[in-house]
């Protein structure tokens, strides 16, 4: 089967219809514009990919169609969801794709460029909190609605998921990539994404009995992303060796560091606002990164949440005395500027601190860069940079209290300072090696005269067996003191010597 392009006649279920200009190409297939429907678009899928092998899909998409109609406000269209419409076939009557309703492109965003306050100042975005959990409320909403359907995004993160600059409604794209209920079995995603993944999930596969528990993990972790700065959930700073870098792991390992009881093996992001949420919200998280999947709040509990903070009229989101684009909960601190002052103070130490001159840096530099010549047929790789940082010492602890506390630390006690030698006891060591270095060598030579004439007086007075028997005990003694004598001459009191 050939690949229709622009031009290329169609069959729109039962109408007759041309294939306009290429808007986008992707893996699966391609989006082009309509000639006779301008507020529609069609994807065609590759050939390489097999497109009677979502016939069936597709089919079902049309009989369970989610209850997200477009909104419209100041005349404007705003489509949620880019869901089928209607079958494409081409002039053979073979499947080839489907329509599905256009999405104003130009005029959304990914969700991913809110999340970080720099980021989305660069792109024009809004940096308020009041914004972030109405755009998490839409989110939430129009979760709801598909899995009312039984319909499942599976592959949730933010940077598959768009919303409008000016309503900041979401619309879901590539829908035919859900996992899709049908009448007669269910057609599942494809993909997923790591980062997202539930605990139970990242240890065995995903199963069809658990798209939905993924759904709410992982629309938990983009919801806690948009109130807090972009944080990742499982991100933060470990307190063992153990605990695992990457993100999948820790979300294995369920180290959640932002839960009201706190975590014994990560502590959160020392700018991380999760402390000034309203305790409503925290126990959310707490039930959605918690230890039993079936306690995870649903999308429609979400939505219902974050809509009463969404409603200015509620009160629940003030406005910051400091900083007009700052919003917060109310009764609490601002967490942006306490995130602010965090971040400026932190700026302000690293500059203090003192920093090599410029001429000595760049000789270090150079010197570390040059490559050890070891013979002109071989050269040695220059040797790496040795590390700044203090040796880390293994000490002994106190135990913490308790209840874990992240930041506690035992007191350090200073060590006293060494007292200081002065006047005649600077200089007797001086003078008592100089001393000993003169005795011991006589020293030495009059035990050994000593020991060699006791040694010749009892060979030559040995008379019979028995004498000779109590001399053989004695001299072995007697050697055995020679020994002992001679390391402390020789070993022992040349190495205190030199010590002192």
């Amino acid at each position: 089967m050939s690949s229709l392009t622009t031009g290329s006649a169609i069959v729109i279920g039962s109408r007759r219809s041309r294939l306009g200009p290429l808007i986008k190409s992707g893996g699966a297939g391609s989006v082009y514009l309509l000639a006779d429907d301008p507020h529609s678009v069609a994807k065609i899928y590759h050939a390489r990919v097999d497109p009677p092998s979502y016939t069936d899909r597709i089919e079902a998409m049309l009989q369970l169609r989610p209850k997200l109609p477009d909104q419209y406000e100041s005349g404007k269209r705003y489509v949620q969801i880019a869901w089928p419409d209607a079958s494409v076939r081409d002039e053979q009557g073979r499947f080839v794709g489907f329509t599905m309703p256009a999405l104003d492109v130009q005029s959304t965003n990914e969700v991913e460029q809110i999340l970080q306050e720099r980021q989305a100042r660069a792109a024009g975005l809004p940096v308020g909190l009041g914004h972030k959990v109405t755009l998490a409320a839409n989110l939430a909403s129009v979760l709801a609605a598909l899995h009312a359907q039984h319909h499942y995004v599976v592959d949730l993160k933010p940077v598959n998921l768009r919303f409008y600059r000016a309503s900041l409604y979401i619309a879901l794209l590539d829908c035919d990539g859900f996992s899709i209920q049908g009448r007669g079995g269910r057609f599942h995603a494809p993909q997923f994404t790591p980062d997202y993944l539930a605990p139970e999930y990242q240890i065995r596969a995903l199963d069809e009995a658990g798209e939905e528990t993924q759904d709410r993990f992982a629309l938990a972790v983009v919801i806690f992303q948009l109130l807090n700065f972009g944080i990742h959930p499982y991100s933060g700073r470990p307190a063992y060796d153990r605990v695992p870098t990457d993100v999948p792991g820790r979300i294995r390992e369920r180290c959640y560091a932002y839960s009201q009881r706190g975590n014994p093996m990560m502590a959160p992001n020392p700018v991380s606002g999760h402390a000034l949420m309203p305790r409503g919200l925290r126990d959310l998280f707490d039930r959605a990164f918690g230890e039993e999947p079936a306690r995870r709040p649903s999308s429609a509990e979400w939505s219902e949440t974050l809509r009463a903070y969404a409603q200015p009229s509620r009160g629940l989101i003030v406005i910051c005395d400091r900083n007009r684009e700052h919003q917060h909960y109310a009764g609490e601190p601002c967490a942006a500027c306490v995130r602010h002052d965090l971040l400026n103070a932190t700026a302000r130490k690293a500059a203090s601190r003192p920093r090599p001159a410029p001429r000595a840096a760049a000789a270090i530099a150079t010197a570390r860069a040059q490559p050890q010549t070891l013979g002109w047929w071989r050269t040695a790789a220059p040797p790496q940079p040795a590390s700044t940082a203090q040796p880390r010492l293994r000490v002994a602890r106190p135990q913490p209290p308790p209840q874990w506390n992240p930041y506690y630390a035992p007191p350090q006690v200073p060590a006293a300072p060494a007292p200081s030698r002065s006047g005649w006891r600077a200089r007797l060591p001086g003078r008592v090696r100089a001393l000993a270095a003169l005795a011991a060598p006589l020293a030495f030579g009059w035990l050994m005269q000593h020991a060699q004439g006791y040694y010749a007086s009892l060979r030559a007075a040995a008379a019979t067996p028995l004498d000779r028997w109590t001399n053989s005990i004695l001299l072995t003694f007697l050697g055995m003191a020679f020994i002992a004598v001679c390391y402390v001459f020789l070993v022992a009191i040349p190495r205190r010597l030199s010590r002192s």
